[in-house]
């Protein structure tokens, strides 16, 4: 379900605007910034109970509304608002959260060890691509502003304010990173030797010395997630240059994951497989959704990863896929969803099991064995030159024939999307795409079916395109009976 749906939690405050300050000030140095832990630099919330509890729809609606930009996580830089107050739910999950020690999961430690994080040379290379993207798209180069990409290009993390930090990668020439001058010391940590740093002091903003830059070169292109008001102070500053709209190389380059990528999806992946794996017989009727949640954040947390989120959702609440406000208590009988993620190095993973605590109706049996073959059947259909739409159509089509349709009526959303550094990026697997699968990509296969007031089934499981067809990271359900699939 697309992020822009979701409302926040009740008794949440949303930050105002980015960091704080309204995004168009004509102060471009901005002095209004949002609250600040004293230890931001990458570390943010990382110890904070409130940061931990973080749900996925929570997450994706601060996303949507601008409390956090792209790309960016829950403990880089700015963080939202504190909230205004803690309701009863909230705070049963920050108890729950406390309770649950990584200690308890002390056998999955070591899961994601091994798997380096992305080589100094690989960002290197991922320039020099761009930058041949961009020449021959009759470019002068590409603006990229913190978030996933800048990541993507450079390995800096760094969460987006009102004081840009801007890549500029010229098609002839190397690449420049522009920065608040205060942050000198933690930009030069973070970058190391393998970019050049210009910085700005906070009379000044970053503008005009971008267009000294900018200076003899005729069309740039900005990178999709970038905000409105850089592009429009940057417009003011160099007139003469034409900023157009990345006509996809940005797209283009990260959709295609690298051996290195592609291990670190891989881990991360299977590692959250594993913990749904290690927590599922320890869930009881009498529990709570957010206790239920908080062991599986735990069980991650000591596989290896971090910025984590869980969503638990029992009963008539696994209805609404990204969950409800409202919650439940699990009884004999209930289905319980689970959809999480987490963490490796900065490349996610994000899964769905659905299984059941006592016996279940025979209706909810027979649609949870529809929603595994609409899975199984997408997954048969995966192959280098298929357009993404036609998959979304082969799960769609699976349902519907058992009743369950037509189109979006109990299978609400779209098939599947892209994950990498971002849980949802290109390519999507919706109705009507038309891009075509390729080897290295790499999304969510994740059908299900939700009755209102009732139930709701959700598998889902993340797929790398081969030459051959699609592979699964990790096992698959195999049954109602198995439904994690046994070891990866």
């Amino acid at each position: 379900m697309p992020p822009e749906n979701i409302a926040p939690r009740p008794g949440l405050r949303r930050t105002a605007g980015y960091g704080g300050a309204s995004p168009l000030s004509p102060r471009v140095d901005g002095a209004a910034p949002g609250r600040r832990t004293s230890a931001c630099a990458g570390r943010c919330g990382r110890n904070d109970p409130i940061a931990r509890a973080w749900s996925r729809r929570r997450l994706l609606s601060e996303i949507a509304y601008g409390g956090l930009a792209l790309g960016a996580t829950a403990c880089a830089g700015v963080l939202p608002s504190t909230p205004a107050r803690v309701d009863d739910a909230e705070a049963a999950s920050l108890a729950a959260a406390s309770a649950t020690a990584i200690e308890d999961y002390a056998d999955l430690e070591g899961l994601c060890a091994g798997v380096p994080a992305i080589a100094d040379a690989e960002y290197v290379a991922r320039q020099r691509r761009i930058q041949g993207f961009a020449r021959d798209a009759g470019l002068d180069g590409l603006l990229v502003e913190a978030g996933a990409s800048l990541t993507y290009f450079t390995g800096v993390r760094w969460g987006r304010s009102e004081r840009p930090l801007l890549l500029l990668l010229p098609t002839d020439g190397e690449p420049r990173l522009f920065g608040p001058a205060f942050e000198a010391g933690t930009l030069r940590e973070r970058v190391g030797d393998r970019l050049a740093i210009e910085l700005w002091d906070e009379h000044e903003g970053p503008y005009g010395r971008i267009a000294g830059a900018l200076s003899g070169l005729q069309r740039i292109a900005v990178e999709p997630s970038t905000r409105l008001f850089i592009v429009e102070y940057l417009r003011r500053a160099a007139p003469a240059i034409e900023l157009a709209a990345d006509p996809g190389i940005v797209r283009s380059a990260r959709m295609i994951k690298s051996p290195a990528e592609l291990a670190l999806l891989r881990r991360a992946n299977v590692a959250t497989k594993a913990a749904i794996a290690r927590v599922a017989p320890e869930i009881r009727p009498g529990m709570r959704e957010s206790e239920i949640a908080a062991k599986v954040r735990a069980a991650q947390r000591a596989a290896g990863l971090v910025d984590i989120w869980a969503l638990a959702l029992v009963g008539a609440n696994a209805a609404f896929p990204h969950g409800t406000d409202n919650e439940r208590v699990l009884a004999a009988g209930d289905a319980v969803l689970v959809d999480t993620g987490g963490a490796l190095h900065g490349y996610r993973s994000d899964i769905s099991r659905t299984w059941f605590v006592g016996d279940p109706p025979a209706e909810v049996c027979d649609a949870w064995a529809i929603v595994l073959e609409a899975q199984a059947r997408a997954l048969a259909g995966m192959r280098p030159g298929v357009p993404c739409g036609s998959i979304d159509a082969l799960a769609r089509a699976t349902i519907d024939a058992a009743g369950h349709g037509p189109g979006y009526r109990r299978f609400t959303h779209r098939l599947g999307h892209g994950i990498g550094l971002e849980v949802h990026e290109d390519p999507y697997l919706v109705g009507g795409a038309e891009t075509l699968l390729a080897p290295g990509m790499v999304m969510s296969n994740e059908p299900g079916i939700y009755v209102p007031n009732a139930w709701g089934i959700r598998i889902e499981d993340i797929v790398v395109i081969t030459e051959e067809g699609a592979e699964v990271f990790g096992p698959r359900p195999r049954s109602i009976t198995d439904p994690f699939g046994g070891e990866a």
